[in-house]
């Protein structure tokens, strides 16, 4: 009875996170504060299913090992949704990709017997974690030092898991040496080890500076707006300026967290913070190249309340 509320609870955490935090955004694009909670929901998935198999140990039966290897995969395949909304895109397709891969998981666990099952989850956590490392590693996201720390624990852990199916395939799943460095305990100890590690990188990518001064030599904070705001507007009309808008302030966010709002634009601290705002709206929004071009600098505005820059005197 206990170990059935064990996994009643579980569940309807675990559900309940990822249903608050993915529903609202599925269509919407990414942003810092998306990222956080995507990260959050990535950390809940994998203590959840280090429960889960805990619970399963205990007798649990096999609803509790299907939990935990849907979980388990879960957790990474999340961490490289959050990613994804850090660098300001939709992530609609990649929770999908996550969601899939989790479900695909959960099927076989549920249909196939040991130790068939077990190769496959390693093999589904070696590909999302090496798609994880793969997305840490291209994305363009600062502090660089945290998102570096995101790519060696998912490599390692990519290859771990590869490890653990080449040496149970070859050695035996009942080998000593499977037993000794890819059985239940090493792989949670890993694994607590991975969630530290990338739960104290998210902390220090929400905690740390983005940029405390410009290439140029600016002070922190520099104004970009949408140019010759009424002559676009009457071109363009006041629902596509607002959209472009929206959009713009959400890239900005996700270069810069503490970017605020000011009109027809957003104060941000980043290094040539125009092109870096015109190349992801171009990318992740399909901005046209007569929308991109609306980006400027504040400075060169008539808004005399926006910073200038020194080139301005």
């Amino acid at each position: 009875m206990g170990l059935s509320f064990g996994l009643l609870v579980v569940s309807v955490t675990v559900a309940a996170a990822v249903v608050s935090v993915a529903v609202p955004r599925v269509g919407a694009p990414g942003s810092a504060m998306s990222f956080l909670r995507f990260a959050a929901v990535s950390g809940v998935c994998a203590v959840g299913s280090s429960t889960m198999y805990f619970i399963h140990n205990a007798g649990g039966g096999i609803s509790a090992l299907i939990m935990g290897d849907a979980l388990m995969v879960l957790a990474p395949a999340l961490m490289y949704v959050a990613v994804r909304a850090l660098e300001g895109r939709r992530v609609r397709g990649a929770l999908s990709y996550a969601l899939a891969l989790a479900s695909v998981v959960a099927t076989v666990t549920a249909l196939v017997p040991l130790p068939a099952s077990l190769a496959v989850k390693a093999l589904a956590l070696s590909v999302a974690c090496g798609v994880g490392a793969l997305a840490a590693w291209r994305s363009r996201i600062s502090p660089a030092a945290p998102m570096r720390v995101i790519v060696a624990v998912n490599l390692v852990y990519s290859l771990y898991s590869a490890a653990r199916i080449v040496v149970g395939i070859g050695m035996g799943w009942h080998s000593p040496l499977f037993l000794a460095a890819f059985s239940f305990v090493p792989t949670t100890v890993l694994g607590a080890l991975a969630v530290m590690s990338i739960g104290g990188a998210v902390l220090r990518l929400r905690l740390e500076p983005r940029v405390t001064e410009t290439a140029s030599g600016r002070p922190p904070g520099v104004a970009v707006v949408l140019g010759d705001w009424d002559l676009a507007s009457a071109a363009y009309g006041t629902e596509r300026m607002g959209r472009l808008l929206a959009e713009m302030r959400t890239v900005a966010r996700a270069i810069d967290p503490d970017a605020k709002d000011i009109p027809h634009g957003v104060m941000l601290s980043a290094p040539d913070a125009v092109n870096a705002i015109s190349e992801r709206v171009r990318t992740n929004h399909r901005w046209k190249p007569d929308e991109a071009v609306l980006l400027v600098d504040g400075a060169s505005t008539a808004h005399s309340d926006l910073p200038r820059s020194d080139a301005d005197g």
